[in-house]
């Protein structure tokens, strides 16, 4: 085992969020509905939920395809400190919850796919193997899916169908935005240690 991941090394705590996603389906239901976001009802001493509903999905097929999402964050070996990482996963879940708290079109929230685009996007930028041009490329494709769900060529409908329920497009998009914020920042500070 050791030699296969010399000969094709990959980033751990990608795999550990993604084996968490798939212990909390394990769980079911009740575990589920205990750690969603419910946007009908505001949850004094329950602020939490703003991160927890980032953890639990609607069922295996919603789990695994998140699950197979930071498999791929994982290949693409993003630098950086785990901590970091999980640093961008909890604020970023935040803002995604609160501004799905404020939207008219979801009554409650489940999944990773939000924090997840962010995360590709980041993960792209910070690739420790992928060639500019494929970094450039995964983020520009990224971006460009982000933008056309915004559209109304965009339908969920056999993704809904797929996952059991609907597909919150406002979360990818403040996620990817979360990345993209993260990228300029460091493409500024970048610009500003080289003109220094």
């Amino acid at each position: 085992m050791h030699a296969f991941f010399q000969r094709y090394p990959v980033s751990i705590w990608p795999v550990f969020i993604a084996m968490s996603i798939l212990l909390l389906v394990a769980l079911g239901g009740d575990v589920r509905d205990a750690l969603r976001l419910d946007l009908s009802i505001r949850f004094p001493g329950e602020a939490w939920r703003l991160m927890s509903a980032h953890w639990v999905h609607l069922g295996w097929y919603h789990g695994l395809l998140n699950g197979a999402g930071f498999l791929l964050l994982a290949w693409m070996q993003p630098k950086g400190h785990w901590l970091k990482w999980l640093a961008f996963y909890f604020l970023s879940s935040v803002l995604i919850s609160v501004y799905l708290m404020n939207s008219e079109n979801i009554a409650s929230y489940v999944g990773a796919s939000g924090v997840l685009h962010g995360l590709l996007i980041l993960g792209a930028f910070f690739s420790q193997w992928l060639e500019p041009w494929r970094r450039n490329l995964m983020i520009l494709a990224i971006t460009a899916k982000l933008i056309w769900e915004q559209t109304p060529l965009y339908s969920d409908a056999s993704v809904s169908t797929f996952i059991g329920g609907h597909v919150a497009t406002e979360a990818h998009l403040i996620g990817g935005v979360c990345g993209l914020v993260v990228i300029a920042f460091n493409l500024a500070k970048s610009d500003i240690k080289s003109a220094g």
